[in-house]
């Protein structure tokens, strides 16, 4: 893993809550954009080297919705950096964790992202993200 790609807050408004952050932050989101695949509506702020992803369901089987509905409004992962998403899933599951999805998924911010299951990692979902090179 290289580094932190991103910390994802799961918001029950992205209107409100880009409004709450823009004023935190001292600047609006840099992108918004909608993942119909996971169903949510996703923003992005960048703060120094880092980025902080703000995440609205769209649908109710999204799970940001059932994240909302058990633990309301608050940090839902932590998302890292690697360079190779398919060795990084295989090392991974050799390793003893629960990767959610064995092939990788068009995620936001034109990123490859692949999941491992919070019971296998101290109750913290971890994303792990490849940019998708053109």
């Amino acid at each position: 893993m290289k580094n932190i790609e991103h910390i994802g807050i799961a918001v029950k408004s992205l209107e409100a809550s880009n409004v709450l952050f823009s004023k935190l932050f001292g600047a609006p989101p840099y992108k918004t954009e909608t993942v119909a695949s996971e169903g949510v509506k996703t923003s992005f702020f960048k703060v120094g080297e880092n980025k902080i992803e703000l995440l609205e369901a769209i649908s109710e089987t999204s799970p940001i919705s059932k994240f909302l509905d058990k633990n309301g409004e608050g940090i839902h992962h932590i998302a890292f950096e690697v360079t190779d998403l398919l060795s990084e899933i295989e090392r991974l599951k050799n390793e003893g964790f629960t990767v959610l999805n064995d092939s990788p998924k068009l995620g936001a911010d034109n990123k490859l992202v692949a999941f491992l299951h919070p019971k296998t990692t101290n109750s913290v979902l971890i994303e792990l993200c490849q940019e998708i090179k053109p």
